[in-house]
């Protein structure tokens, strides 16, 4: 792996807090300069942006409650719970918003953010997506 595209994978973990197979994808397809105009999106359009209107815990909240509603990839949604977690956020916190927000956004995707929200914080726990017994 090229020293360019080393040094913008670190800075997608620096800028974020954390780096997903996608970033990994995206340098090894489209090169160093394809992640770098990512990374300088991300600092502009999401770290920057409303810095003072709107904290990172708020910011990261709100991207779990749009990741969720999508329906998004539990692996996904288990990184932005990470990334409000360093910014501030409880685990009970992240259930709550899962739990207000659940009626709004449908039975199926409640689940799939109730999935995320038990593998990052209660691993212990058995998977939800399982089918425990039938008769």
């Amino acid at each position: 792996m090229s020293t360019d595209i080393e040094r913008e994978l670190e800075r997608t973990t620096q800028l974020r807090g954390f780096r997903y197979g996608l970033h990994d994808f995206v340098a090894h397809v489209g090169g160093a300069e394809a992640l770098k105009k990512i990374n300088d999106n991300v600092e502009d359009g999401y770290l920057k942006y409303q810095a003072g209107l709107v904290d990172r815990k708020t910011k990261e909240l709100a991207i779990i409650v749009a990741c969720v509603a999508q329906k998004d990839t539990v692996s996904h949604l288990q990184v932005h719970m990470h990334a409000a977690r360093k910014a501030g956020a409880t685990p009970e916190e992240i259930l709550a918003v899962l739990e207000l927000v659940g009626r709004w956004i449908g039975a199926v995707a409640k689940v799939a953010g109730l999935e995320a929200w038990r593998a990052t914080f209660r691993p212990d726990i058995p998977t939800i997506d399982r089918v425990v017994e039938l008769r």
